[in-house]
C-alpha cells in the first residue's frame, strides 16, 4: 500500500508540472513520431520535444526545477481552498477549472501527505513501538455474575484483591456471597492463558482446542466448529500482533477512501430536492471538504509534534475550526442560508462520526482476518 500511495504521490505531482524547465527547439522532428514540434509538444503524439543529451547537471537541475516549480494553479489552488470555503468549489461546479489543480489529484496528493504524517508519528512512539499483548495484560477466565455485579476474572492478581476484601468485617451479606461465589469460580478456573503457552511464545493449539471444550460441554457441534475457528483466529492473532498492525496500516488509506463516496451520498441526501444539484456537484464538494480535512490534520500534527504543549489547544480548536469551514461551505456552494447550513452541518459531521466509526470497525475485521 505504501507503493500505491507513492505511485499516486508522483503521478499527482507529475500532473501539476509541465516540463517547463527543459529547454525545446521549435521546428525540429519529433523524436517518438517524426513529426514536426511546433511549441513545446508533439501535436501528433504528444511528446515533448526536448532533447536529453545534455550533462547530467543540467538534467539534474531542471527535472528538479519541474518538480519544485510545479505549475501555478496549486499556489492559486491551496489559499482559495483553505482560506476561502466553498468559493474554489463553487467555481469548479461553474465550469472555471483552468485555474485550479483538479480536485481528484490535489485529494490524491493531500491524503499520500496525511498518511505519511500520521505513519510517521506513529512509528516515533516508542510505547506504541513496544506495545504487545501477553498473558499478564490479558486477562484470563471469563465474566462471573454474582448478584448484579460483573467481576472480571485475573487469575492470581484478581483473586489475591478479592481475599482482601472478604476480610472487610463491614462488608454487606450480599456482597459476602457475590466475593465468595467469585472466588469459587477463580479456583475452579485458574489462570488460563499461561498454560496454553509454548515456550516459544506460541500457542499450543491442541491445549486451545481442548480449553475450548471445556469451556462449555454442553456445545452444539455447530457452535463448537465455530468457537473453534474463533479461537484458531485469535491464536493466529496473538502471535503475529506486527502482521496485524501492519495489515491495518495496509488497508487505512483505502477505507478512508471509502468515505469519500458515502460523504458524497450524505449531501445529496441533504439536498435531495434541489433538482438543480447533481451528484458531480457533490462529488466535487466532498473531494474539496475532505483534502481540506487531510491538510488540517496534517497541520494540526505537525504543530503538535513541533510543541507538544499546544497540542491539547490545537486539538480542541480543529473540530470548531471544521465546523465553521463546511457551515461556510455549504453557504457558498449551494447558496444555504445559515441556519440551514448549520443543521446540515450538524448532520453531516454526526454521520460522518458514525460512518467512520463502522470504517474503522470494518478496518480491524479486515485485518483481523487478514492477519
Amino acid at each position: 500500500m505504501e507503493s500505491e500511495a507513492e505511485a499516486a504521490a508522483m503521478a499527482s505531482i507529475g500532473g501539476l508540472e509541465g516540463g517547463n524547465h527543459h529547454p525545446v527547439q521549435s521546428g525540429i522532428a519529433c523524436r517518438n513520431c517524426g513529426a514536426k514540434v511546433e511549441v513545446r509538444f508533439c501535436t501528433s503524439c504528444g511528446q515533448l520535444g526536448a532533447d536529453f543529451h545534455r550533462p547530467i547537471w543540467h538534467l539534474v537541475s531542471s527535472s528538479f526545477g519541474d518538480m519544485f516549480a510545479l505549475d501555478g494553479r496549486l499556489w492559486r489552488t491551496l489559499p482559495m481552498l483553505l482560506l476561502r470555503p466553498g468559493r474554489m468549489t463553487r467555481d469548479y461546479i461553474d465550469g472555471k477549472r483552468a485555474r485550479f489543480v483538479p480536485p481528484f489529484r490535489l485529494f490524491l496528493l493531500t491524503s499520500v501527505i496525511f498518511f505519511l504524517a500520521v505513519f510517521w508519528v506513529l512509528e516515533h512512539q516508542p510505547w506504541l513501538k513496544e506495545f504487545r499483548f501477553t498473558p499478564d495484560s490479558m486477562p484470563t477466565g471469563e465474566l462471573v455474575l454474582a448478584g448484579d455485579t460483573r467481576i472480571r476474572l485475573n487469575g492470581q492478581a484478581n483473586l489475591a484483591g478479592l481475599e482482601a476484601e472478604l476480610t472487610n468485617p463491614d462488608l454487606s451479606p450480599q456482597r459476602r456471597a457475590e466475593l465468595e461465589a467469585a472466588i469459587a469460580r477463580i479456583q475452579t478456573i485458574g489462570p488460563v492463558a499461561p498454560m496454553l503457552l509454548e515456550p516459544d511464545g506460541s500457542i499450543d493449539r491442541e491445549a486451545l482446542r481442548q480449553s475450548v471444550i471445556d469451556s462449555n460441554p454442553d456445545m452444539t457441534p455447530a457452535e463448537l466448529a465455530a468457537a473453534q475457528v474463533a479461537a484458531e483466529r485469535f491464536a493466529n492473532l496473538y502471535e503475529n500482533q506486527e502482521r496485524f498492525g501492519t495489515r491495518m496500516k495496509e488497508w487505512a488509506p483505502r477505507f478512508t477512501l471509502l468515505f469519500l463516496p458515502i460523504f458524497s451520498m450524505l449531501l445529496a441526501l441533504s439536498y435531495a430536492w434541489h433538482r438543480k444539484r447533481f451528484f458531480y456537484d457533490h462529488l466535487i464538494t466532498g473531494l474539496h471538504f475532505q483534502t481540506f480535512v487531510y491538510v488540517l490534520v496534517t497541520a494540526v500534527i505537525g504543530v503538535s509534534v513541533l510543541w507538544p504543549a499546544s497540542a491539547p489547544i490545537v486539538g480542541g480548536l480543529a473540530p470548531l475550526g471544521l465546523y465553521f469551514y463546511l457551515m461556510r461551505m455549504l453557504r457558498v456552494t449551494y447558496d444555504t442560508g445559515y441556519i440551514m447550513a448549520f443543521l446540515r452541518t450538524g448532520f453531516l459531521l454526526v454521520s460522518a462520526i458514525v460512518v467512520l466509526s463502522l470504517l474503522a470497525a470494518g478496518l480491524v475485521i479486515l485485518s483481523f482476518f487478514l492477519t
